[in-house]
């Protein structure tokens, strides 16, 4: 078993249009993908399971799940005479599996890319590719960001709503409340990008959400039935499964309870791994990137989220040894009891989990824990962003200090793409840069900016400083012999001091002269300001994929194979 260092890689967002970081490289990923299929194909004991029969059984599992749900989608958004319907043929569960995730929002082009590199893999292996929907995260927000122009004005955001205000609350429990407003959300966004001449991918879009919300009100089964479909018409084959799902599937519940059987030292090595990751990132904050698993007394927290179905609160989870049980609570009311030890398998366990979604009890992974069973267990290559690629440095630690396994290697990939947007004339920080330096000019040495000027009192003024320059250069030419002897620190000689006094009052009424100059370069100076402001407002690269046009947006995904940093 090996630990990678903590000073790793040093991944940095691309900036340009169409760039992609791919670490490593897709065809180079291929070959990790290869190594981490034979190195996880172990005998490590979880709870009575060798790695290898987890890996066959989480994969079995989660594979089937994933197949009907997808399933579910294909149907909802198919076309009324039935074309499109799914053909989900079952593959083997030997097969190379190539694994994304992300919430079901209407994420940036770079977020989605990862959905075309795995599908491609795939087929470049034979193998097979699946999408993770991370329901169980918190709805940030019920609509997109959107730019907007009109008339005259400078550019803005404008946040378009795809649905009601709610409270904040996991995804998995978010329901349409507003169906006009849903509805209604495809045209809206395509009028405020009319005004761009930009037809976007959503007007093609937002039909299927539409159609897959006569099937399931969830907000998060319409938006992702909707990509789903999209990327079916452009060959993509990739499987889908919410992670509240996959987190109800025995193999998890399996995992889960080697986790709780062995809490104590899970809590130690995480806490003790979150230390060494703030300790090098230089990070003083008691909350990033996670808080810290708390103990007290024989009761320590859990990696896992729990709340009662309907709740917009999620509570954290912790456990505590009572004999041969685990007693599970939310830290105010008990809600399992699980006949559970470290030296005892999993099977009772597993049956008493199984049944909380029946009681209305949601039992959910964090992030870490999602990212440990989805590695661990599930992926031959798992792809990460740039933010999960940095959060799973700790992951990797807690693998070799938990479990005592080398962490298999994973790919991490993103992609910039800016929209279409027309602007009105270029500019550049460099334009700024020089109208700073000249109303700096126009302050204090106006008089290279009037010499030509046929203002006589101007010119009169100019000569005048000319002379005081002379003269202050002539009398601080001293004799090498002589400085010591005229040598005052700190104090100018008093004829320069004059001198100096009348070079500031002639400097400022030299700058008055020049009054309408600064006033002519200060105008410049704010409007290529809010050019420039402009110009970052409409060059950012997470504005929802939905916005862009079709054809850019294939551009971008055919070029993933062989993009790099």
């Amino acid at each position: 078993m090996s630990e990678p260092s903590w000073h790793g890689r040093s991944l940095r967002t691309p900036r340009q249009d169409f760039a992609v970081l791919a670490d490593p490289p897709l065809p180079a990923a291929l070959d990790v993908a290869k190594h981490n299929h034979a190195a996880l194909a172990g005998d490590f004991n979880l709870q009575g399971r060798t790695l290898a029969q987890m890996r066959a059984w989480t994969r079995e599992e989660v594979l089937s799940a994933a197949r009907d749900y997808t399933a579910e989608l294909l149907n909802a958004t198919a076309s009324p005479d039935g074309a499109g319907e799914p053909d989900l043929t079952a593959a083997s569960t030997a097969d190379l599996l190539f694994v994304a995730g992300h919430q079901p929002a209407l994420y940036h082009p770079g977020v989605w890319a990862k959905n075309f590199a795995v599908h491609e893999m795939a087929m470049r292996t034979g193998g097979m590719s699946l999408n993770l929907s991370v329901d169980t995260d918190l709805m940030s927000s019920n609509s997109i960001r959107v730019p907007v122009q009109s008339g005259g004005a400078e550019p803005r955001i404008e946040r378009v709503p795809f649905d009601a205000d709610r409270p904040r609350g996991p995804w998995e429990e978010n329901a349409i409340l507003d169906r006009s407003l849903f509805e209604s959300f495809g045209e809206r966004v395509c009028d405020k990008m009319a005004e761009w001449q930009v037809n976007p991918l959503l007007r093609e879009q937002w039909p299927y959400a539409v159609r897959a919300s006569q099937k399931s009100p969830l907000l998060k089964d319409c938006l992702i039935a909707s990509r789903l479909r999209l990327e079916r018409r452009w060959g993509v084959t990739n499987l889908e499964l919410p992670i509240s799902r996959m987190c109800e599937l025995d193999p998890f519940l399996w995992f889960a309870g080697h986790i709780l059987a062995h809490l104590p030292r899970f809590v130690a090595v995480h806490n003790e791994v979150l230390a060494e990751f703030r300790q090098v990132n230089h990070i003083r904050s008691k909350t990033h990137p996670v808080p810290e698993l708390k103990s007290k007394g024989d009761c320590h927290e859990a990696p896992f989220w729990v709340w009662r179905k309907g709740d917009s609160v999620r509570s954290r989870v912790f456990a505590r040894q009572e004999g041969r049980e685990i007693v599970l609570s939310d830290g105010k009311a008990e809600f399992a009891r699980l006949r559970l030890s470290p030296g005892c398998d999993a099977c009772c366990a597993v049956e008493v989990l199984r049944k909380l979604p029946e009681q209305g009890i949601r039992f959910r992974a964090r992030a870490l824990t999602t990212t440990l069973f989805s590695r661990l267990c599930l992926a031959d290559l798992f792809v990460h962003g740039i933010g999960g690629a940095k959060y799973d440095e700790m992951t990797d630690r807690i693998m070799c200090r938990f479990l005592g396994v080398t962490p298999p290697g994973f790919l991490t990939l993103t992609a910039s793409l800016y929209l279409p947007l027309t602007e009105k004339g270029s500019v550049s920080t460099e334009d700024e840069t020089r109208r700073v330096r000249l109303l700096r000019e126009l302050r204090w040495n106006a008089d290279r900016h009037l010499a030509s000027t046929g203002d006589a009192e101007a010119r009169e003024l100019i000569a005048q400083k000319s002379a005081l320059l002379s003269a202050m250069t002539a009398s601080s030419a001293i004799p090498q012999s002589d400085q010591a002897s005229h040598a005052r620190p700190f104090r100018q000689p008093t004829g320069n001091f004059e001198r100096f006094r009348q070079m500031q009052d002639i400097n400022h009424r030299l700058a008055e002269k020049a009054a309408s100059l600064t006033t002519d370069a200060s105008d410049e100076l704010s409007q290529i300001r809010r050019r420039l402001a402009t110009h970052s407002l409409l060059h950012d690269r997470e504005f929802a994929f939905s916005l862009y046009p079709e054809d850019k947006l294939r551009q971008l995904m055919g070029s993933l194979y062989d993009g790099n940093r």
